[in-house]
């Protein structure tokens, strides 16, 4: 945990949000960790009635279908509804982690004019992931629930042309499974009324146990995969699904996490992605960045992926830096914001509502790190 830097006795401890493509994640300033994670899909009916979604839900509302949350109306939503749980008063500081293109001018009178925010700052994924390493030139790979991006940091500043992205990630994979496992006519939902509800709706709980049982029981080979000798009768392992029955996972439990480094239609796979983007660098950076690799997202946790990478990268320069042991890499960039708001300085970044009266949503341009 960070202590807030207090400047005067009216000091507000700042809310951060993070709107991911599978999770929404909001929290405090000074934290490890944030308060509330929950999906950034919703439910929605034929009148425009909106729901959300929880994790371990045991039922879901007949009549609704899931939408992703990928529009302002949505997010806006989704605020309120966290700061009703989180019993936040009107007049506190924001912090915005930007993980996909919004409208930002919109976004910021919606903050101001309607949430009332006391100020606002923006901040890009990548790069908050620098602070909790304490470098300014590093390899990010951040391989995500949709997406995995490689963005090379140089002295604090992303370089866009060596940016490289492609739309694989844990999500692709948990689909692949799907599509190898559902043919089975196992009940992988945990509702209880899935017959009634819409095919959306069921996958979205399928999905969601599927996705429990990747992270349980996969994991990268420790070798290079073509030496794995696999055999079923002893290798096999069973994983339990809501209603008892049992999933037998076979050597996709090896083979499948090998998808992220695969070549396809979607992507060049994960080691010709860092070269790649390496090559798109000034060769005066290459060596710094190869030797400060940090590795974020929620695919990153996938047992031995440290070691699966070390040996793509074919180099003896190469290193992964580890983080600190009490810090989640699926929450790096949530916890990297929690660490700057934290900071002597953050007030001085912000859009407060007096410079948002005089200057206008535009200044946002001139005071957000990109």
């Amino acid at each position: 945990m960070y202590i807030p830097y207090k400047k005067n006795k009216g000091y507000k401890v700042p809310l951060i949000f993070e709107f991911g493509s599978l999770n929404l994640k909001v929290g405090y300033a000074g934290m490890v960790q944030p308060d509330i994670v929950k999906p950034s899909d919703y439910l929605i009916d034929q009148d425009g009635q909106m729901k959300f979604l929880e994790f371990n839900s045991t039922s879901q509302q007949v009549g609704y279908e899931i939408k992703a949350a990928n529009d302002l109306d949505s997010i806006q939503m989704h605020m309120d509804h966290c700061l009703t749980t989180l019993r936040q008063e009107k007049g506190f500081p924001c912090f915005i982690i930007e993980d996909r293109p919004l409208n930002r001018n919109k976004f910021i009178e919606i903050l101001f004019d309607e949430i009332e925010v006391s100020s606002v700052f923006f901040h890009k994924s990548a790069l908050l992931a620098q602070y909790l390493i304490g470098r300014e030139t590093i390899l990010v790979v951040d391989c995500g629930a949709n997406q995995t991006t490689v963005t090379p940091i140089v002295d604090g500043s992303i370089i866009e042309k060596g940016v490289v992205r492609g739309d694989v990630g844990g999500e692709y994979i948990n689909s692949k499974l799907y599509d190898l496992w559902k043919p089975q006519n196992l009940q992988f939902s945990r509702y209880q009324n899935y017959a009634e509800l819409h095919p959306s709706v069921q996958r979205w709980g399928d999905m969601e146990v599927i996705r429990e049982a990747r992270h349980q029981m996969f994991k990268f080979f420790d070798q290079p995969i073509q030496n794995l000798k696999f055999n079923p009768a002893v290798d096999n392992q069973v994983f339990e699904l809501p209603d008892q029955t049992k999933l037998e996972i076979s050597v996709e439990s090896y083979t499948y996490p090998e998808i992220i480094f695969e070549q396809s239609e979607n992507f060049e796979g994960l080691d010709r992605a860092i070269e790649l983007s390496l090559e798109k660098i000034d060769p005066d950076y290459r060596k710094e960045l190869i030797q400060n690799i940090i590795m974020i997202g929620g695919v990153s946790l996938t047992t031995n992926m440290i070691e699966r990478m070390q040996r793509t990268l074919k180099s003896n320069r190469a290193k992964i830096q580890n983080f600190p042991k009490n810090f989640d890499l699926q929450y790096a960039s949530w916890i990297g914001a929690s660490i700057i708001s934290s900071s002597a300085v953050f007030e001085q970044w912000t859009i407060t509502k007096a410079d948002y009266e005089e200057h206008g949503a535009a200044l946002i341009e001139k005071k957000m790190f990109y």
